[in-house]
């Protein structure tokens, strides 16, 4: 008797039951995986929350932290970036840490979202912190918060958060960095001061009294000057800034660069294209850019955002940027917040600015 093959019909009754089981299988395959990912992520999730825990105990409960980013935790070593790679994307996980104090004892809950950001509310060291992690440009320009000055000022101050970007002109070595990156602005003015005690820009602020009064740590007698009166935490985080300020109208003067840690504010910074018609009376307006919140608060011939106070009245604050065709004069911003220049023996009011990097 002769074998008979296979019928069409037999063939796809195999192939039908075939991919049926190959169906099966490849669900459950999946399913498996899936299986694992989840439970690799909720793994994950309770090594994140033993790591912040930890950290938290040694280091957050100080500081008076309720959260920590992932981000910070691999930076400062609590946990490896391999152990948090994300078994369903392949990258790291993002979020972090929720803290929480209930019942006497602390809770750690892993969250997907990053945490909140405050200038305003943020302790020093958190921002000096994200500013360092790259999340500057998260908090809010305009964001106000106080700053405690010791030494002879013994009191609180006021600053604003005035800039977050950095655009690429600001690479470039003839470029002023004064407005670039995370820069802080006090808005209450510390004192009153004279730019130099003899009625000349000569040498701008380059050779002011007022650079030397805002930047030397301290004087021949011990006694602080301005930066040495910032908080400590502060003093080592401040970046040393490259300033372009522009000169008066000696023959042969070029702009001044000089690298500090507090600097005054020039036109162009606080006005922006509202001052263009100094342009040929100060010298540094190519070198800068307007700061992001004078961009977003000056209004045309509407100054009000750059008024500040001394002791509660609007008064004259100094600007670094010598006026060009003159030798005895700097500019100033005027108690309507419009712009102005004076000689530079008389007493102004000081707000300076500084970068954190």
């Amino acid at each position: 008797m002769r074998n008979k093959g296979f019928t069409l019909m037999e063939l796809l009754a195999v192939i039908i039951i075939l991919g049926v089981l190959l169906t099966i299988t490849i669900l459950s395959v999946n399913s498996i995986l899936n299986d694992s990912k989840k439970s690799l992520s909720n793994v994950q999730r309770k090594q994140i929350e033993a790591a912040a825990e930890i950290y938290h105990l040694q280091e957050g409960i100080k500081k008076n932290e309720e959260c920590v980013d992932i981000s910070d935790l691999i930076s400062m070593g609590y946990i490896e970036s391999n152990d948090v790679i994300d078994p369903k994307t392949r990258e790291t996980l993002p979020g972090s840490v929720n803290i929480k104090y209930e019942s006497y004892k602390y809770s750690y809950e892993y969250q997907e979202n990053s945490c909140p950001i405050s200038f305003a509310t943020d302790s020093w060291e958190t921002i000096i912190r994200n500013v360092k992690a790259g999340k500057g440009e998260k908090y809010r320009v305009g964001d106000e918060k106080t700053i405690y000055l010791g030494g002879e000022f013994n009191k609180n101050f006021t600053v604003r958060l005035a800039n977050t970007s950095t655009p690429s002109e600001c690479k470039a070595s003839n470029f002023s960095q004064t407005a670039c990156g995370f820069v802080v602005e006090f808005v209450d003015v510390i004192s009153e001061q004279e730019m130099n005690s003899t009625a000349t820009n000569v040498g701008g602020w380059r050779d002011s009294a007022m650079r030397k009064y805002l930047n030397v740590t301290a004087s021949e007698d011990g006694s602080g000057t301005v930066f040495n009166a910032l908080p400590e935490e502060l003093q080592n985080a401040i970046a040393d800034t490259r300033v372009i300020s522009g000169h008066g109208s000696t023959v042969g003067e070029q702009n001044f660069v000089t690298e500090d840690k507090l600097y005054l504010l020039s036109p162009r910074e606080v006005w922006g294209n509202e001052a263009s018609d100094l342009i040929d009376k100060y010298t540094d307006w190519e070198n800068t850019r307007q700061l992001d919140y004078y961009e977003q608060e000056i209004i045309t011939y509407n100054y009000s955002s750059a008024i500040k106070k001394y002791d509660g009245s609007a008064d004259y604050w100094w600007l670094r940027s010598a006026y060009s065709k003159e030798i005895s004069h700097f500019w100033r911003v005027g108690g309507a917040g419009n712009f102005s220049s004076t000689y530079a023996n008389f007493t102004h009011s000081v707000a300076p600015a500084f970068r954190l990097s």
